[in-house]
């Protein structure tokens, strides 16, 4: 028998360059993912935009309301400067003399040296009326709406002076 030796074939180790770009496609291919975003997606992108909305709305809703608790209290403080002068003023007008000496006057009817006061006394006036009325005489014990018919259906009291003096 003859030896047959036994005929190896050779592998390459190598792939040849027009198979290797095909193998390289290939193997680049990956399942298509959906274009649009699942629901977890969409929850993460929401509470992350919910949690930047609400680091941020606490500061600016403190910001806004101090500025407003600010320009009420300077109002506030306008006002009560407004009242202090005020209060100022009328405490200068009470120490003043030109002041004091006007009220005495007025009120209590003080003269200064060398002046001379004059009563002026209406002759028309009779001596006998006076100004002031004690109480009890006012009361009027009827009752309103007797007071009220009165009024309306009596003729006024003439006073017999004027009655008796001619027209001019």
């Amino acid at each position: 028998m003859a030896r047959t030796t036994p005929t190896r074939t050779k592998r390459r180790n190598t792939v040849p360059v027009h198979t290797r770009a095909r193998d390289a496609h290939k193997t680049t291919k990956r399942p298509k993912k959906p274009q649009g975003l699942d629901i977890l997606g969409v929850g993460v992108i929401i509470a992350v935009v919910l949690v930047v909305l609400l680091t941020i709305a606490v500061p600016l809703r403190n910001y806004y309301h101090g500025q407003s608790e600010i320009a009420r209290l300077e109002s506030s403080i306008a006002a009560k400067q407004e009242r202090k002068d005020k209060l100022l003023a009328e405490i200068d007008k009470y120490r003043s003399d030109e002041y004091i000496k006007q009220e005495a006057r007025r009120r209590f009817g003080v003269m200064d040296e060398g002046e001379t006061a004059f009563r002026i006394m209406d002759p028309r006036m009779d001596s006998g009326d006076t100004v002031t009325s004690e109480h009890r005489e006012d009361i009027d014990e009827r009752e309103w709406y007797t007071v009220l018919w009165d009024s309306v259906s009596e003729e006024a009291e003439t006073d017999p002076a004027v009655a008796d003096r001619p027209a001019e």
